[in-house]
């Protein structure tokens, strides 16, 4: 006995896989380096970044928070940068203290946040810059 592929499902099986390859993991915190912040600014209307360290004790605090924040709001881009490895970036920024987040907008710094804050100021900001 042999069994027949039915051509229209295997299109339907076929696009549905495209689809979900090509989706973004809800909830990604994208790690930035000098190789991909610029590209990532650019490809995020809205973007949070959080600029840590390994040794910052408030930076650990605030990651759980901002990968929550990421599940949230899928539609705005969030990357960590760890400033001890990439001091270019974070000069660039004037970022002195850690943890300091900087919210973008078209690829541009609109709003900062320095040290660790509840999650509600964070998002105070987001949605802000989401016009909710």
């Amino acid at each position: 006995m042999t069994t027949e592929k039915d051509p229209e499902l295997e299109k339907l099986l076929e696009k549905k896989a495209k689809e979900l390859m090509s989706q973004k993991p809800k909830g990604e915190v994208v790690h930035l380096d000098s190789k991909n912040f610029d590209s990532f600014l650019a490809s995020h209307k809205i973007a949070v970044i959080d600029f840590w360290a390994e040794w910052c004790a408030p930076c650990l605090i605030l990651a759980p928070i901002i990968e929550e924040l990421a599940e949230d709001y899928p539609q705005v881009g969030f990357g960590k940068l760890n400033s001890d490895e990439n001091p270019d970036i974070a000069a660039r920024y004037g970022v002195m203290s850690l943890p300091t987040v900087i919210f973008f907008k078209d690829g541009e710094p609109v709003d900062e946040i320095i040290g660790a804050v509840p999650r509600e100021e964070l998002e105070i900001r987001i949605k802000n810059l989401l016009g909710e």
